[in-house]
């Protein structure tokens, strides 16, 4: 069966997906906006592109982060194999191609040939694919929870920050009592929120 190499250059807000057969031959070349069904319409493709050429279809991606979820579920889930590519270990590999300029494409492409090179790339001492499995239902939903946990966070962070700014417009004189988050302060601003009161004090 033959080996089909794909590289992902992941984006915020579209994802370049190339595939390269056996002699550096391209098969897929194209920009995928991070929509779920542009990830439909491509995987059909893909699975297309692995019948069409007897092969066997597997993806490099460039450091896995929060912006290659979903797509790299949704590939898992659909039988394909995925790899994690350290961005410092692709900077080297591209640095072996010096005077070419650096886009997503091209990226994309060096992931691909990095993919094809897998047997002679890794070592035992240093491992340069780290093969991305499946998570189970558990893992996904802590991740889901500790995502929303940050944005809670940051979110608090932001509301003290302004309260504070607010409180040293009105009346500075109560930060005397400790911090924003002081339960005294707390209990003042509950029990008095109109801040034009605040004035007069």
């Amino acid at each position: 069966m033959k080996r089909l190499s794909g590289g992902i250059d992941v984006g915020s807000e579209s994802h370049h997906i190339l595939i390269l057969d056996e002699e550096d031959n391209f098969l897929y070349n194209q920009k995928v906006a991070h929509k779920l069904n542009e990830f439909a319409e491509s995987i059909k493709l893909f699975k297309q592109i692995e019948k069409q050429e007897g092969g066997k279809l597997s993806f490099a991606l460039e450091g896995k982060n929060g912006y290659s979820a979903p797509l790299d579920r949704i590939l898992l889930d659909k039988g394909f194999t995925l790899y994690n590519v350290d961005n410092f270990k692709l900077k080297r590999f591209r640095e072996a191609f010096a005077g070419e300029w650096r886009d997503d494409e091209r990226d994309s492409l060096m992931l691909s040939k990095m993919l094809k090179l897998k047997e002679h790339i890794d070592s035992e001492r240093e491992k340069v694919f780290i093969k991305i499995e499946k998570p189970s239902l558990v893992t996904e939903s802590l991740k889901l929870l500790s995502r929303h946990q940050q944005t809670l966070i940051d979110e608090k962070v932001r509301l003290v920050n302004r309260l504070r700014k607010k409180l040293l417009e009105v009346c500075p004189q109560i930060l005397e009592l400790g911090k924003v988050k002081n339960k005294k302060i707390i209990a003042i601003l509950a029990k008095y929120p109109d801040f034009s009161k605040y004035r007069r004090i």
